[in-house]
């Protein structure tokens, strides 16, 4: 029997690194796929719906692409990746149903060697050289593809791209973009230009955007597009940054965009959690051994109730990576990726003890959280965060209740008779 979401205890993706993950997939040392436990990401935040523009800020796709580029540094998977969608659906528009075409067989490059060497002999020769301005021209669609903004509606049940801007504006709307490249069904002219572009730029050893893929994959690539403009020829490449965007990427942008707090903050919420842990004990004992052992009855253990409750709610919340005093209004402090501008730089230039001071809830500027789905799961960590420092509360004062420091007024005595304990000076009365 499957339980109801709500008492699922979520439980933060565990980090991985990008570079060690994708050299352990590429040397056959772990499979694609994700290992291990169940990943605890929400349905409504999987990464398929990022990639289609479907989720809010801070979980949009402009906020996985910022996250990629400042944070992860391998913004070129998502920018590939974005590239050969939109490369799929032109190819498309232009010659029929892709899945229906046979581009040709071609003879597979896994069986030669797979060196750097043989790879640059399948690289497009110098008969027509790589143009920077062609290549700038491609990135900047690229990006643009990417930036498209999501507009979010708090009655609306999901995000939609924005509407096209009125006639004259210098930017274009993702609707402009997926038709941009559009093939010529009988020369394949324009493929040919913006295929050569991305050889250069993301399958070429050295390469601006190089990927990280096993070279057999990157040799087969190369050698398929030298006979065909077909998108099937790149469709293993895109296949496995989707596998690494999906199993590495979209995991750590998730555990980190459910933060709602930096580092700093969660620090002190997280150390005033145990402070109250320990004032709750510390008073018990207090009550229990002050003046003397027995001189407070033991529903005085009960002082302690509301310290514990608030010390465990604060540890649960900060130990999932969110600040409890913020998860309670759906506020959040800027994320990692939000402090850099779109140019690269960081917008703020504080240093040393005022950049931590300022990075505190009560300095830090506070955002809304716009994305309904993601306010619903830190909704979650707070109704489970307070269930829990709740349970633990009761457990303590039941433990702390029976023990035997506490004083008892009367006690009936074996005979019949009863005994009064508890004057100013402990003696039985």
């Amino acid at each position: 029997m499957r339980l109801p979401s709500w008492l699922v205890w979520y439980k933060k993706p565990e980090y991985r690194d990008i570079r060690e993950y994708a050299d352990n997939v590429n040397t056959g040392r772990r499979p694609m796929s994700p290992a291990g436990r169940r990943t605890m990401i929400p349905s409504r935040l999987r990464l398929d719906r990022i990639l289609e523009n479907r989720t809010c800020s801070p979980m949009s796709l402009y906020d996985f692409y910022m996250y990629l580029k400042h944070i992860e540094f391998s913004a070129e998977n998502l920018e590939f990746y974005m590239w050969y969608k939109n490369y799929e659906a032109s190819y498309a528009k232009g010659n029929g149903d892709i899945k229906e075409l046979d581009y040709g067989s071609i003879p597979s490059a896994s069986q030669s060697d797979s060196s750097v060497a043989k790879i640059k002999e399948l690289v497009p020769d110098d008969d027509e050289p790589f143009d920077p301005e062609i290549a700038k021209e491609t990135l900047e669609r690229i990006a643009q593809l990417i930036a498209v903004d999501a507009v979010c509606s708090a009655k609306s049940k999901t995000c939609s791209a924005s509407a096209p801007p009125k006639t004259g504006s210098a930017k274009p709307t993702a609707a402009d973009l997926s038709n941009f490249q559009l093939l010529n069904p009988t020369t394949g002219a324009v493929a040919r230009t913006e295929l050569d572009t991305i050889v250069e730029l993301f399958l070429s050893p050295g390469g601006t955007k190089e990927l990280n893929i096993p070279p057999v994959m990157r040799q087969q690539a190369i050698a398929d597009l030298q006979n065909s403009t077909h998108p099937a020829a790149l469709k293993p490449v895109a296949d496995h940054v989707y596998g690494l965007l999906r199993n590495c990427s979209h995991r750590n942008f998730v555990r980190l965009g459910v933060s709602n707090g930096t580092f700093e903050t969660i620090c002190v919420a997280t150390a005033l959690g145990f402070v109250c842990l320990i004032a709750g004990f510390l008073v018990v004992f207090l009550r229990g051994f002050v003046p003397y052992r027995g001189a407070h009855s033991m529903f005085e253990a009960f002082c302690a109730w509301p310290l514990w409750w608030l010390g465990m709610t604060l540890v649960l919340s900060g130990l999932r990576g969110s600040c409890f005093f913020l998860l309670l209004f759906s506020r959040r402090q800027a994320l990692p990726w939000e402090r850099f501008d779109d140019s690269g730089g960081k917008m703020s230039n504080q240093t040393g003890f005022m950049k931590t001071l300022s990075r505190l809830m009560i300095f830090d500027r506070r955002l809304r959280v716009k994305d309904k789905h993601l306010r619903r799961l830190q909704q979650k960590i707070v109704l489970q965060s307070i269930a829990g420092g709740s349970i633990f509360a009761c457990v303590c004062v039941l433990v702390f209740i029976f023990l035997p420091m506490w004083r008892e007024t009367i006690v009936l005595h074996p005979d019949g008779g009863q005994i009064v304990l508890g004057g100013q000076d402990g003696r039985i009365g």
